[in-house]
């Protein structure tokens, strides 16, 4: 059994977090190989790691082949010493989660508020992460930090929702009501930035450097990340993309425009036109049985969408030089309708405008868990990249 950590304050060093991420990157690594990876001395080296293991937080594993001198030592994290809680936040589906560092779910739960008043619907976030932990015979000490995502714009920096249609809040200070019962780091982010973190750390986007997240089928937003950084921008705005305009004179939205990309990917918005076509009235898996067995009505739709969605993709795309594009939710699963047709429309406008560049359009491979996974990626963001480590 892993001794107790005494303090997670050491993993929130500058020196100690680069070493981590370094570990956490490469798996493992000898002592000589961190110091050519992360340029600091072979001294500074030797103390972190003494440090880390003395923490229990890094172990010493193989022996690798002699150059001539001692065989090197490789060192590695162990992954059974750190813990992520992940919080995701929306009106019909709230869940909270125990993760261990390489995204892994250990235990979750669903909440079945009977409200959405914050102080409320917060503290029985903290009843259930509690409950988890205990299940789970874990401290309080060997949880990194909590993630949060939420559906809304946030002040990621204060942890406060601007605003939230979705759960009906306004300036409700979310990181601070969890404060008050969780002596642990929490942090913050919409849902669309989560779900980019979530790819950037544990999905089809690690080990690339800039990529983008397109959130759907709840409505639409985007999550950016460049040179392995979540751009939020000053006002937090970055990524709220569901109501610019694409496409001339297309499907009203109900912010009074016409053409947003939100009407093409919000799943309310498709039950309501496929109920003015046939009278029906389906539910998701309904749907894309349809799609799956060639229903005109509901190939119709996803017609429609296709170039929405492709045209996002392209415009945003190129003006941010992605290396890979994930589309979430219920798009997402469809991958001849239209991953592939955003894939070759993409392809095609570089080839147009004489680009010589290769980019991935992908579906999301996490499904209902993209949120969790953001958030646990939140904390592991922040922790392990040294610039935003205090």
């Amino acid at each position: 059994m892993s001794r107790p950590i005494s303090s997670t304050r050491l993993i929130r060093t500058y020196n100690a977090s680069t070493v981590l991420r370094v570990l956490y990157q490469h798996g493992s690594c000898s002592r000589s190989q961190l110091t050519r990876l992360t340029g600091m001395s072979p001294a500074t080296i030797t103390r972190i790691i003494a440090e880390l293991m003395e923490q229990g937080i890094v172990l010493e594993g193989k022996v690798g082949k002699s150059t001539g001198g001692r065989r090197p030592v490789y060192v590695h994290i162990d992954h059974t010493k750190l813990f992520i809680g992940a919080v995701k936040l929306l009106q019909d589906d709230c869940v909270v989660a125990i993760l261990d560092l390489r995204g892994q779910i250990i235990d979750k739960e669903r909440i079945f508020p009977h409200t959405l008043e914050p102080s409320v619907l917060l503290e029985q976030v903290v009843n259930t992460l509690n409950r988890l932990l205990e299940h789970c015979g874990i401290n309080l000490e060997h949880i990194l930090g909590v993630g949060v995502a939420v559906s809304g714009v946030c002040h990621s920096d204060q942890g406060v929702v601007l605003n939230s249609v979705n759960l009906g809040w306004q300036d409700v200070p979310v990181t601070e009501i969890l404060n008050t019962n969780l002596d642990l780091p929490i942090y913050m982010e919409n849902d669309a930035n989560a779900s980019a973190l979530a790819e950037l750390w544990f999905g089809q986007a690690k080990d690339t450097t800039n990529s983008m997240f397109i959130k759907t089928e709840m409505g639409a937003g985007v999550g950016i990340i460049i040179n392995k950084t979540l751009i939020t921008g000053p006002h937090f705005m970055a990524g709220e993309s569901g109501h610019v305009p694409l496409v001339t004179n297309g499907e009203p939205c109900r912010c009074g425009q016409r053409g947003c990309l939100e009407p093409y990917v919000y799943f309310g918005d498709i039950q309501a036109r496929y109920h003015d076509r046939t009278g029906k009235l389906i539910d998701r898996d309904e749907f894309i049985e349809l799609v799956r067995r060639k229903d005109h009505y509901a190939l119709e739709l996803v017609q429609q969408t296709a170039p929405a969605l492709a045209l996002a993709c392209a415009h945003w795309g190129i003006l941010l030089d992605m290396d890979v594009i994930t589309i979430g939710g219920l798009w997402g699963e469809f991958t001849e309708e239209i991953i592939t047709y955003c894939q070759n429309f993409y392809a095609r406008v570089l080839e147009n405008t004489g680009i010589s560049r290769e980019i991935r359009i992908v579906g999301t491979e996490f499904g209902d868990d993209t949120d969790l996974l953001g958030a646990a990626g939140l904390v592991i963001n922040h922790w392990l990249t040294p610039y935003s480590v205090p």
